[in-house]
């Protein structure tokens, strides 16, 4: 990739006394070259896939993705870094969106890199719109690359919106056709995934009807046909609308048939970029499986594989460590790594303690690789979950006895006459021990849509204080017990009943 597109265009800037966008295309003077340049705008286009997918798993301090892991117990950590102990703390506080809190990064900056990506994109098919042609020109004027652009650029916008609509509980709705960006007024974050969903439609019927291959160094390792785009877009759609919920009523609220259809025509290859570890990074790994007793794999889930283990990590001052799990599921011996000894704070509370590293991926600050962020196993198990919502059990059930589930864990095969309860239980185990780090928030998502995050955990981030500040809007937040509401925080959990 070219160095001089992978940093690029902030260009949002918020104010005014009203819940309003004021969208300030203050470009650079380069950025305006840029834009006027088809060569140029085809290599500001080959730096979007970059810019949406570094900044979700950029560095501890800009993304909310360590603190969501832990937040979703599946992993742990008793550590500040990233807003991981402030959020996962027991009982769970409210979240400080305030200017002054240490962590504030964690939210302000990934609600501004998304907002750069889907400027990005928006800049481009702008000028598409209005008649620019990029690559060779054939005998009718038409650009070879216009139409691989156009559908590229509506996939970011799609994927940006989406991850938007899923980590806040507003946003503001803004595309290559929105005329005056001052007058957009928040939507809620339904809204916002139906306008990714949007988005991600334009990329598929773009990408059905026209040939095309993107290069091998937009999404770093691998080159994409017009068709595998097309079911990648496919892909992130399901993944936005499952995901969505922010309770169990809601997720029972899901068009499961359109899930289906998304997933059914859906990836047929794991996406995951070649982390080169020189330009291409996922801090995911370095700063929590990478970094030895910097977080850990959180007792809930070895408890999953072996119902005689804790799962909750007991206070060491009154019991003795737990020592190790045994499971009839080969995982707990190949993706996970016992280590008798936890360094975590203990005044911080045992409850974060573990004695379990996930080391399924070879990947690391040493160890260059393939970094899987959506993998075809998450879209089969979502369209078996799907296929189960549309009175398909017997059909779910294959899918689930065709992979992980048999094929890596070497567990025996669900019968046909399992209850729909523990067929669920079956389906969300799989997800659980299979899906760790493939993909910003899933633990998270899944946690949220079936009512499970502690009491008190919030169900989705407010708007960066920032952002209020300039808009001269009130802060708000969500979070803490006294606030648990079932609609913006969490009333749940997860702990069995005693």
């Amino acid at each position: 990739m070219k160095l001089k597109y992978i940093i690029f265009i902030l260009i949002l800037g918020l104010s005014g006394c009203t819940e309003l966008l004021d969208v300030k295309y203050d470009n650079k003077p380069d950025v305006n070259i840029v834009l006027e340049n088809p060569d140029d705008v085809y290599g500001l286009a080959s730096g979007l896939f970059y810019n949406w997918y570094i900044n979700q798993y950029y560095s501890y301090t800009y993304s909310p993705v360590m603190a969501m892991w832990t937040m979703a117990d599946q992993g742990t950590s008793s550590w500040l870094n990233g807003g991981m102990y402030d959020l996962s703390s027991e009982p769970r506080a409210a979240f400080n969106n305030t200017e002054e809190y240490d962590w504030k990064l964690i939210t302000e900056t990934y609600y501004q890199k998304m907002y750069s990506a889907l400027s990005q994109s928006n800049d481009i098919l702008r000028v598409i719109n209005n008649g620019m042609e990029i690559g060779k020109l054939n005998s009718e004027g038409k650009g070879a690359d216009t139409e691989m652009i156009r559908a590229f650029s509506h996939f970011i916008q799609g994927v940006a919106l989406g991850y938007i609509g899923l980590t806040f509980d507003k946003g503001f709705i803004v595309t290559e056709n929105t005329e005056d960006p001052g007058a957009v007024i928040a939507s809620d974050y339904k809204a916002v995934i139906d306008s990714a969903v949007a988005a991600l439609d334009k990329c598929i019927e773009i990408a059905s009807n026209n040939s095309f291959t993107v290069p091998d160094d937009w999404i770093n390792g691998s080159e994409y046909s017009n068709n595998e785009l097309a079911r990648l877009a496919n892909s992130f759609a399901a993944r936005f609308l499952v995901y969505c919920p922010r309770t169990a009523a809601e997720n029972e609220q899901v068009d499961w048939q359109k899930v289906y259809n998304y997933a059914n025509n859906g990836i047929l290859r794991d996406l995951a970029p070649f982390m080169d570890n020189v330009s291409w990074h996922n801090y995911f790994f370095h700063y929590t499986v990478s970094r030895d007793n910097w977080v850990r794999i959180d007792a809930r889930i070895i408890n999953l594989m072996d119902p005689s283990y804790p799962y909750r990590y007991p206070d060491l001052s009154q019991e003795p460590a737990p020592g190790q799990a045994t499971s009839a599921d080969a995982r707990l011996l190949t993706d996970f790594t016992y280590d008798g000894v936890c360094n975590f704070r203990p005044e911080r509370g045992y409850y974060h303690f573990s004695n379990y590293e996930y080391t399924r991926y070879p990947y690391s600050f040493s160890n260059p690789d393939y970094v899987t962020d959506f993998s075809v196993t998450e879209n089969d198990l979502i369209k078996a979950e799907a296929l189960f919502h549309n009175g398909q059990k017997n059909t779910a059930i294959d899918i689930i006895n065709s992979g992980t589930r048999v094929t890596r864990g070497n567990l025996p095969p669900l019968s046909y006459s399992i209850s729909d309860e523990n067929f669920l239980k079956a389906l969300f185990y799989e997800r659980d021990i299979e899906l760790i780090m493939t993909g910003y928030g899933i633990a998270f998502f899944d946690m949220r849509r079936r009512d499970m995050l502690q009491t008190g955990t919030p169900l989705h981030f407010p708007l960066p204080a920032k952002e209020l500040n300039v808009m001269y809007m009130p802060l708000y937040t969500f979070g803490g017990v006294e606030n648990a509401d079932g609609i913006n925080t969490s009333n749940g959990g997860w702990f069995p009943a005693k």
